[in-house]
C-alpha cells in the first residue's frame, strides 16, 4: 500500500503528458523503422555486389587467360612469318620489382614486390641469342610488329594508326610487313605514316605532301589498283 501511494504521488508530480512529446516519439520510431529497412536493403545490395564482383573477376580471369593463349599462338605464327622461321612466345609472369625500380613508399616495408607482367621469349632462326636486349633495332621492330598484330588477330579494331613502325626495317623485311598489313586489312583499316617504298607498295591509297615551285605545300593522293 505504501508503495502504491508512492507511485501515485510520483505520477501526480509528473503531471499531464505533453502531446508534442508523444508525437515526437512516434515520428522517431517511424524514422527508426524506415532507416532500419534502408540498412537492410543496403546490406542486401552490398552482398549482391560482392557476389557480382566475384563472378566478374572469375569471368575476366577466364577470358584474359583464353585471350592470352590465343595471342601466344598467333605471336608464334607471326614470328615465323616475319623472320622466316624461329619461335616466339608471350606468357604471363610475375615480375619482381626492387627498391631500385620503385620508390620506398610504393614498396612500403618490403624490399621487393611481385607484379603481373608479360614475358616475351624469341629465338631467331640460325641464331643462338636469346632475349630482346641482344637483338638489333630491326629485329626488335619485327618482334614488336609480331606482338602488335597478334593482339589484332584476337580482337580486330575497326581501324589502326601506325606511325613509322617500319623505320628500322630493310626492304625485304618491309615487304614482309606490307604483306602482313594486306592480310589484316581484310578486317581492319590501316593508316600508316611511312617513308618506306616497300610499305607503300602494299597500300591501296597514298597521300603525300609535295612542294610546288612557288614554295607552297600541296597535298597529293594516288589510288593504286
Amino acid at each position: 500500500r505504501e508503495h502504491m501511494i508512492k507511485l501515485r504521488s510520483q505520477l501526480a508530480s509528473i503531471g499531464e503528458i505533453d502531446e508534442g512529446v508523444v508525437k515526437e516519439a512516434k515520428e522517431t520510431e517511424e524514422r527508426f523503422e524506415f532507416l532500419s529497412g534502408q540498412v537492410g536493403d543496403l546490406d542486401k545490395a552490398s552482398a549482391d555486389l560482392e557476389g557480382l564482383i566475384k563472378e566478374l573477376d572469375q569471368k575476366i580471369h577466364e577470358d584474359f587467360t583464353s585471350a592470352m593463349s590465343k595471342i601466344n599462338e598467333e605471336f608464334s605464327k607471326l614470328i615465323k612469318i616475319v623472320f622466316g622461321g624461329g619461335t616466339g612466345s608471350m606468357k604471363l609472369e610475375k615480375i619482381i620489382k626492387t627498391k631500385e625500380d620503385q620508390s620506398e613508399e610504393a614498396l612500403e616495408d618490403s624490399e621487393e614486390v611481385k607484379i603481373p607482367g608479360i614475358l616475351v621469349d624469341v629465338i631467331l632462326p640460325k641464331k643462338r641469342v636469346k632475349g630482346l636486349d641482344v637483338l638489333s633495332g630491326g629485329e626488335r621492330a619485327l618482334v614488336s610488329i609480331a606482338a602488335l598484330f597478334s593482339l589484332i588477330s584476337v580482337s580486330s579494331p575497326p581501324f589502326l594508326f601506325l606511325d613509322e613502325v617500319d623505320a628500322a626495317l630493310d626492304d625485304r623485311n618491309a615487304k614482309r610487313f606490307g604483306d602482313i598489313v594486306k592480310e589484316f586489312s581484310k578486317h581492319t583499316q590501316f593508316v600508316i605514316v611511312t617513308h618506306n617504298r616497300a610499305t607503300m607498295e602494299a597500300a591501296d591509297v597514298l597521300y603525300g605532301v609535295t612542294m610546288s615551285r612557288d614554295g607552297t605545300s600541296k597535298l597529293v593522293s594516288l589510288k593504286l589498283t
